[in-house]
């Protein structure tokens, strides 16, 4: 057989692809690229722009969906940058999908969150703003290799590289404009689409690896802390990734039912499957610890890695629950589902006895006083709770109540009346001097406190300065 014979039967048997069948950059390592990355660079490659290709896209994942705007033809909204194509929703199953089978490229779905998908809530998964870490880019410039973005930059609980341990950068270091990273017409990764700045640097100065306290110092000890706790779930993160992108079909295989049935073994073995000791540990609250329980939803990425890090379980290993072979540590410290107190320990309750007759006869005594205290004034004088008071001296209580109700409103309405009569005097005065009625002028007389203290101040000067007006005594 012909050397020309063996080509085109090699040919006959690689799919034909309508984009560019680019190899994804990465997998099976934490510094796997997002999907977002591939679609940049299929740009690129294609010397096109990112709103032809993400039109041609988007007409056969959902026809007719580019042109029409809130049921507007003719006027497209769509912006492929303001989805998350990297993520665990629709838009990453649609994208992945169509974008595998345009390139013929089938592992695309791994440079996206979906292998988590029905494990994790997608509630603060993805990070707000476009970030990178600016040595990745300089390293990849460094080695020859074109620039691109890591799928663990796009997870909002990731603050720092995993390779460097540096800060993740959200804004250009040289214009200072935030989403530079891939929002425009034309793109090449890895620069500023505002100012065209490399978005690289070998610059350290943003590392986050913590400096030891200067002679205790809480608020240094308190950041070196944070520090670690960040590096340490970053490192657990992008683990997590190097195993959920790495194209062999039976590496992870996770769901629902293994994540809550780990958790569920977790806290039967740490805690005695005590709810509230549980939260605790993790720092949440007790009925948080319920809800899964019982709805079996899917679990943050915060909490899971909250989980991972306090049991010290790879995260893999826990959204699929493979943890029959774990134990609490010998240092940890394990409680008992129920905790008995001693014999004799705990001190009897005391019991207490009222008189009533007694009781009753006191309320009667505030019924005759001109200026009577209130139910709950009474009932603190006699260290006895007013609830109980209502219950075993009804008609006493009651009458006690109403009577200091009647005393609270006749002691309102004769405040009232000499807010009134004031106000009245200063209306009178300012008729007799020509002067006209206005609150300024009413308030220098009278003071501010009057002022304040007068309710409905304006219909009720109004009212005076209508009386002041047609009183012939003026």
């Amino acid at each position: 057989m012909s050397n020309l014979a063996i080509l085109d039967r090699t040919l006959a048997s690689v799919p034909r692809s309508s984009l560019h069948a680019l190899a994804p950059i990465g997998l099976s390592t934490p510094q796997v690229e997002s999907l977002t990355s591939y679609f940049c660079r299929l740009v690129h490659s294609h010397a096109c722009t990112t709103h032809d290709l993400s039109k041609f896209i988007i007409e056969r994942i959902e026809p007719e969906r580019w042109e029409t705007h809130q049921g507007t033809h003719g006027k497209s909204r769509y912006l492929w940058y303001e989805r998350s194509i990297s993520g665990l929703g629709d838009a990453a199953l649609s994208w992945a999908g169509m974008l595998a089978q345009l390139t013929s490229v089938n592992t695309l779905k791994h440079l996206t969150l979906l292998p988590l998908r029905g494990c994790v809530a997608s509630k603060g998964l993805m990070a707000n703003q476009a970030r990178w870490c600016p040595q990745c880019f300089a390293a990849d410039q460094k080695s020859g290799r074109p620039p691109y973005f890591r799928l663990a930059w796009d997870i909002g609980l990731n603050k720092v590289c995993e390779r460097h341990n540096t800060a993740l950068v959200a804004r250009c270091p040289h214009c200072q404009k935030s989403n530079v990273r891939h929002t425009a017409t034309f793109v090449v990764p890895g620069w500023c689409t505002a100012c065209g700045t490399f978005l690289g640097s070998n610059n350290e100065e943003s590392r986050t690896e913590p400096l030891p306290a200067q002679g205790g110092n809480s608020a240094s000890t308190l950041e070196a802390e944070r520090a670690d706790i960040n590096f340490a779930r970053t490192r657990s993160i992008s683990a997590l990734l190097a195993v959920t992108s790495s194209p062999q079909p039976d590496e992870f295989t996770a769901g629902p039912d293994s994540l809550h049935q780990a958790v569920e073994h977790i806290i039967n073995e740490l805690d005695g499957g005590v709810d509230a000791r549980f939260a605790r540990r993790l720092g949440v609250r007790k009925s948080t610890i319920h809800y899964w329980r019982t709805s079996q939803t899917p679990v943050t990425m915060d909490t899971i890695t909250r989980i991972a890090l306090c049991c010290d379980i790879p995260l893999a290993d826990l959204l699929q629950g493979k943890v029959d072979q774990w134990q609490p540590a010998a240092d940890a410290q394990r409680q008992m589902a129920l905790v008995l107190a001693e014999p004799g320990k705990r001190k009897p309750r005391e019991r207490r006895e009222h008189d009533w007759s007694v009781i009753r006869n006191t309320l009667r005594r505030e019924l005759l006083q001109p200026k009577p205290r209130s139910v709950t004034e009474v009932a603190k004088s006699l260290s006895i709770n007013t609830r109980l008071l209502y219950l075993q001296a009804t008609q006493e209580a009651r009458q006690l109540g109403e009577y200091h109700l009647r005393y609270r409103h006749e002691q309102a309405s004769l405040r009232e009346a000499a807010l009134h009569n004031e106000l009245k005097q200063a209306c009178i005065a300012l008729k007799n001097e020509g002067e006209g009625i206005t609150v300024s002028e009413v308030e220098q007389r009278v003071g501010t406190k009057t002022i304040n203290s007068t309710r409905h101040l304006y219909t009720v000067l109004t009212d005076l300065a209508y009386q002041a007006a047609n009183d012939n005594a003026v």
